[in-house]
């Protein structure tokens, strides 16, 4: 009986891991990986925002700072004069030329002929497609229009902008401009 249960233990495999050496520990190795997994992440993020477009940034953001008592005023002012725009947007897509057409009216909610009328667009996601669009007079009194070709699909930032004189009128706000298909 006894030679058997001698047979059985010398059989048996003896572990002779020594795991009181951090590196030898799978564990211990483990967690360096994704350490290391992680921070290869973190620098590719980083060198990305680095190299890519910045989004809306403005270079002299301290001056425009400066001057936020000249456009609280400014913004009070137009409210003053209370000039509207009944703005006939379609929806827009991707590449395709659209006809955009604007109403401008005084603050009795009549038509009234303006001097300039100009869009401008803003890609918040790279300001090499921001760009101005001049409206043209129908014929009609205070009617404009353009023809609006936006070349990429997403968000863009629009400022209406009408000039009388020395009035001068702003209107913002934010589309999506939808894929061509």
């Amino acid at each position: 009986m006894e030679n058997i249960k001698d047979k059985a233990d010398s059989s048996a495999k003896k572990d002779k891991r020594d795991w009181s050496v951090a590196w030898k520990n799978p564990f211990v190795i483990g967690w360096l990986l994704i350490l290391v997994v992680v921070l290869t992440v973190n620098f590719f993020m980083v060198s990305m925002a680095i190299v890519t477009a910045p989004g809306l940034t403005i270079p002299d953001f301290y001056e425009k700072g400066k001057n936020m008592g000249a456009i609280i005023a400014k913004r009070k002012h137009m409210e003053d004069l209370g000039w509207q725009f009944n703005i006939d947007l379609p929806l827009l897509k991707a590449g395709e030329d659209q006809v955009v057409t604007v109403k401008v009216l005084d603050k009795k909610g009549q038509p009234f002929d303006v001097d300039t009328a100009v869009l401008y667009y803003y890609r918040p996601s790279n300001k090499k497609y921001d760009g101005h669009l001049p409206f043209q007079s129908t014929g009609q009194t205070g009617i404009y229009s353009a023809t609006v070709n936006l070349p990429l699909k997403g968000k863009y930032d629009l400022v209406m902008e009408v000039t009388k004189g020395e009035e001068v009128f702003n209107l913002g706000r934010s589309i999506m401009v939808q894929d061509a298909s």
